[in-house]
């Protein structure tokens, strides 16, 4: 694996163990891994697809290997191909934070590892750069054997400008083809975010969203006379981190997150907020699977 997403062997091989839960199954027509609304009879056969390096093994039909001395995958009826679709917020206020807790890398790594997750499972993914009042489709891996193009882009992506969040998610929207679990990997740090999340019920898949917030933006530094720029506009302000305005920006910082979690729940969506000072590996292998996202 190249320096990007920097993963242990460790790491690789436990990611190969996850699936992406979905509360839904999809609808499509192409054989996947998931099974689908299109109901026959139990794991009735369709098709055989070549093994390509990358795939996962434990689905390699080593049956039809004993008699053809070659690596099929066997896929059936029921189960219907996935698009995992990530949406990767690329604005300046994720160019933020040091070392592997920067904002942006921290999101870019994320991507990758979920693009690992659904690729292992013959999923679809789509992976779009959320930037001004645009989002940029990313190549598009087909299988494992390809996901390499996609990670050095990924690496080369740089957070700079503004972002218009519910413009950008429309348009990301209007580039989708079928259905799966889609995520939007953000801070938030939008006014209009509302809106962008209503955007996002609209497609009635129970979508994830990832909020991150650097360390020092969950809990900061207390200090003599400061200088805060708005990271976006440039706005700068005056002010004091002294212990009663750190207790107040952790109330407003409180309220903030519980009114995304509490308008996530009434639109059908899941949220979670995650700290980028903890270590990946266990936000993929520990807090994900615990509120379900991964299984």
């Amino acid at each position: 694996m190249s320096a990007f997403p920097g993963w242990s062997r460790g790491l690789q091989a436990a990611l190969d163990r996850l699936s992406i839960a979905s509360p839904h199954p999809p609808r499509g027509q192409t054989a996947g891994h998931v099974i689908s609304r299109s109901l026959g009879r139990a794991l009735e056969f369709a098709d055989y697809r070549a093994y390509v390096p990358g795939d996962d093994p434990r689905l390699v039909d080593w049956r039809a290997y004993n008699r053809l001395d070659r690596l099929y995958l066997k896929q059936y009826r029921e189960e219907r191909a996935r698009t995992i679709t990530l949406l990767l917020d690329c604005s300046s206020s994720l160019d933020w934070g040091e070392s592997d807790q920067h904002k942006g890398l921290y999101a870019r790594r994320l991507a990758a590892a979920l693009t690992w997750i659904g690729l292992g499972h013959l999923e679809r993914v789509a992976v779009f750069v959320l930037r001004g009042d645009s989002a940029e489709r990313l190549p598009t891996p087909l299988g494992r054997s390809g996901v390499q193009r996609l990670f050095t882009t990924l690496e080369m992506v740089h957070e700079n400008g503004p972002l218009a969040l519910p413009v950008a998610v429309s348009a990301a929207l209007t580039q989708l083809r079928g259905d799966g679990p889609l995520f939007l990997i953000s801070d938030l740090l939008d006014a209009e975010w509302r809106q962008a999340l209503r955007m996002l019920a609209r497609r009635e898949q129970s979508d994830v969203i990832l909020q991150l917030l650097a360390p020092d933006e969950w809990d900061p530094p207390l200090g003599d006379e400061v200088e805060l720029e708005d990271s976006e506009t440039g706005e700068l302000r005056q002010t004091r981190f002294g212990p009663i305005e750190r207790q107040e920006y952790r109330s407003r910082l409180d309220a903030f997150i519980h009114d995304i979690r509490t308008l996530s729940q009434q639109l059908g969506l899941r949220h979670v907020a995650l700290d980028t000072g903890q270590p990946l590996a266990d936000v993929l292998l520990k807090q994900l699977p615990a509120v379900g996202v991964l299984q």
